[in-house]
């Protein structure tokens, strides 16, 4: 299996494979690898003839004949398969049903082994892919797998300088420090949202060279994870009317209170956390590392975690864990968490 950063610097190099798997739970990466082949191997004027994008299922037969269609004045073909359901584990059924399964790999098999040079499959998919299937195996020796998994919280500093330069655009320290704070606190860090997070930042400071903390603030104040931790920095403080205000924006905006109520959940969490170990005698640093945080937002999760007892914090977890049952069960409204905001300030 090759990593999504190979991949694209073999594509850069004209080292095109003639089929790709991309599947996992990072669409963005697939969306880069497609449209890297695509103008690899395309001119525009090529596009609209020897480009076939499908967002279904095509038959064997149908594939077949994609493949082996020779492209419009010479030149090659590009087929983009999104959704592909081909590499999904096996459905244990009769013997009959195995063996219409097993005939319908036989015949991909054979079209994989023979695809011609002038054209080029991606196949890409979200769901779970069975990597003992032959027809998995037979794409990784003729052409190359790639597991587009989310992004570390590590790994994204680079991302986002490579972005700024492809954006014509600059970062101040505490910019770049602020904005992967942001990325820490989610759960899941997807790359498309933080693209466009950043083509929305790009646009907003116009010709201005340099993005600023400030321009981040004003600009991603609205994400969801932002306003938990707000929340929390007024709750700390006792600032119980800016809280409710906080969360009531977030309801306003369409949020869930079952998605408010989890990203709370995880702070209260990763608070509790970091006051034991800041109790057991762990510097700031390895607790930052622990929760998965960078540095500074370690810092202040423990200096947030001091203002609460460990009872409270614990107290506002069962109270998160039953609010979460009670909304799922249609026992309790987005009131609820009101309360448990009010409890956390006495």
């Amino acid at each position: 299996m090759m990593s999504y950063i190979a991949v694209l610097e073999q594509i850069k190099k004209g080292q095109i494979k003639s089929i790709y798997l991309l599947h996992g739970e990072e669409v963005y990466f697939m969306r880069q690898i497609e449209q890297a082949v695509i103008k690899a191997v395309l001119a525009p004027d090529e596009m609209e003839m020897n480009l076939v994008m499908l967002e279904r299922e095509p038959s064997v037969n149908e594939l077949r004949s994609l493949i082996e269609t020779v492209p419009f004045m010479g030149g090659k073909n590009v087929i983009v398969v999104r959704g592909t359901s081909l590499f999904r584990p096996k459905k244990k059924g009769s013997a009959e049903e195995d063996e219409v399964v097993d005939k319908g790999d036989d015949h991909l098999l054979e079209l994989i082994t023979n695809i011609p040079d002038y054209a080029h499959v991606i196949l890409s998919t979200t769901d779970k892919v069975d990597k003992r299937r032959k027809l998995y195996k037979m794409v990784e020796k003729y052409g190359a797998v790639v597991e587009m998994a989310h992004l570390k919280v590590k790994d994204v500093r680079g991302w986002l300088i490579a972005k700024l330069a492809e954006l014509n655009k600059k970062m101040t320290n505490d910019g770049i420090e602020y904005f992967l704070g942001i990325v820490s606190m989610m759960s899941k860090i997807s790359l498309g949202f933080l693209h466009n997070e950043l083509e929305k930042i790009a646009l907003y400071t116009g010709e201005k060279s340099t993005i600023t903390q400030q321009d981040l603030i004003e600009i991603m104040s609205a994400i969801p994870e932002i306003s938990i931790f707000s929340m929390i920095d007024a709750v700390s403080q006792k600032q119980v009317g800016k809280a409710l205000e906080l969360i009531g924006e977030q309801m306003q905006a369409g949020e869930h209170p079952l998605k408010l109520i989890s990203l709370l959940a995880r702070q209260v969490r990763m608070m509790w956390q970091a006051k034991e170990m800041s109790t057991s005698g762990y510097s700031s640093r390895d607790i930052a590392e622990r929760l998965g945080v960078v540095p500074f937002i370690g810092e202040k999760m423990i200096k947030q975690s001091r203002i609460f007892t460990t009872g409270i914090l614990k107290q506002t977890m069962v109270a998160l864990a039953a609010a979460d049952h009670h909304l799922k069960s249609g026992k309790a409204n987005s009131m609820v968490l009101e309360e448990i905001i009010i409890g956390m300030c006495r």
